[in-house]
């Protein structure tokens, strides 16, 4: 795999991020939103190392999009019931985009190849 930052890369950086977090979630929320999210997290990084590895790369890509959006959708209803801050939903909202844009840039590769196996140095 490449040394430079992937989505790989990012959204394990970001589970490393977030995971200290739950800690401070509600013991009712925790167990609610906090699996939720997690199990979320986890999909993402299987779905960005199924793409990455395996042929064809599309379905795992858009799956993986759609797991991003779930996620950003998730960690905003933890800021409006005040489980995490805004500065921290901001930070998890930026990371978030860099790795919808990393996996966005990454399918329309694949599209224009016509999904053809070959693991972009960025993605």
């Amino acid at each position: 795999m490449a040394t430079q930052e992937n989505a790989i890369t990012k959204t394990g950086d970001f589970m490393k991020w977030f995971l200290p977090k739950l800690e401070a979630f509600p013991r009712n929320a925790k167990f609610l939103f906090g699996d939720r999210i997690v199990a979320l997290q986890l999909s993402l990084l299987e779905k960005l190392i199924e793409a990455y590895y395996g042929n064809p790369k599309l379905a795992s890509l858009k799956a993986a999009n759609i797991e991003i959006e779930k996620l950003r959708q998730l960690i905003r209803i933890c800021s409006d019931l005040r489980y995490i801050s805004i500065k921290q939903l901001e930070f998890a909202t930026a990371a978030l985009n860099e790795t919808g844009g990393m996996t966005g840039g990454w399918i329309r590769q694949q599209e224009a190849r016509g999904g053809q196996a070959r693991r972009p140095a960025d993605a």
